[in-house]
């Protein structure tokens, strides 16, 4: 079955794997992983695959059929009561490291909400372990074996649902990642103003509040998954903010400030009406630039 070959080549080198989750769960290389039932299906920093947990008895045509969703590139169903892992490869990972876009990783957080509401998926799913479908204990039903532009799948979604500010914000996820990011963030540009330590101690002030935020969470993310947002923050606000160069930033920043926004405005509404031109709605695209709908309605005027 070509989605065998999918699944298998798709798969980290190395990744968490078990046959009981209070047992066995540890990292291992992928020629011994792929014999356990249940394996890690993305790297820590990046994200091949939407994998949905769906918890009732389902089936291809209940996917595509009631539920108007894509059909999953895979489909791993538990041949005892028909509950099922959908997996849903992108043509593109979506990469969370140190010089990742945030815009990128909010935009792939709101498909990957939006298509689990649309499924109807447990979102108290954490999408670290999933069924293996190389494992003879599962069934794999043979769907079409399609990779997916993260823009296919917007188109069939509803992007607003995810929020990752107030109190309804959206742990499910990537919206983890940018909850956090937000939050370490926000503390970080205060914070440093406190003082300019040295770098080695910085980042490590900025991990353990990252590490803070991150237990929190209802599922909180492994030490590899927020490490990377830790040290992307650390890294640009160290190098922004020393104390020299936060005195000149706060005597320029009135200067250049309104420059700087002219210019950002010019380059989003270019995006904007790029998107518009791609056919996506005025709703996607302000959620994508995070910039007010009645600015998207007056640029594409």
């Amino acid at each position: 079955m070509l989605q065998l070959d999918i699944f298998s080549e798709n798969l980290p080198q190395k990744a968490y794997s078990c046959n009981d989750f209070d047992v066995d769960n540890k990292v291992r290389k992928l020629t011994d992983a792929i014999k356990k039932r249940y394996i890690q299906p993305n790297d820590f920093n990046s994200t091949q695959w939407f994998v949905f947990d769906i918890d009732r008895a389902t089936c291809p045509d209940e996917i595509r059929q009631d539920r108007l969703a894509p059909e999953p590139t895979i489909f791993v169903q538990n041949p005892n009561n028909q509950h099922a892992h959908l997996f849903y490869l992108l043509r593109k990972a979506v990469h969370q490291n140190d010089n990742s876009s945030q815009a990128a990783i909010r935009y792939a957080a709101a498909v990957q909400h939006g298509l689990a509401h649309k499924l109807d998926a447990d979102l108290s799913y954490v999408g670290l372990l999933a069924k293996n479908a190389l494992h003879r204990d599962w069934r794999v039903i043979e769907t079409l074996p399609y990779a997916f532009e993260l823009d296919e799948l917007a188109d069939n979604v509803d992007l607003n649902l995810l929020k990752t500010k107030g109190k309804d914000r959206t742990e499910y996820g990537l919206g983890r990642n940018c909850i956090l990011f937000d939050d370490v963030k926000t503390w970080a540009y205060k914070a440093i103003r406190q003082g300019w330590p040295q770098y080695e101690q910085w980042y490590n002030a900025v991990l353990q509040r990252t590490e803070m935020l991150n237990a929190k969470f209802k599922q909180p993310m492994q030490y590899n998954e927020y490490k990377h947002i830790a040290k992307s923050i650390a890294n640009w606000t160290h190098g922004n903010f020393s104390k020299s160069g936060f005195a000149q930033w706060q005597s320029n920043n009135g200067k250049r400030s309104g420059i700087v926004r002219a210019k950002k405005n010019d380059d989003n509404r270019i995006q904007a009406i790029e998107m518009r031109v791609r056919g996506k709605s005025a709703k996607d695209i302000s959620l994508f630039l995070n910039t007010p709908i009645s600015t998207i309605y007056r640029w594409l005027k």
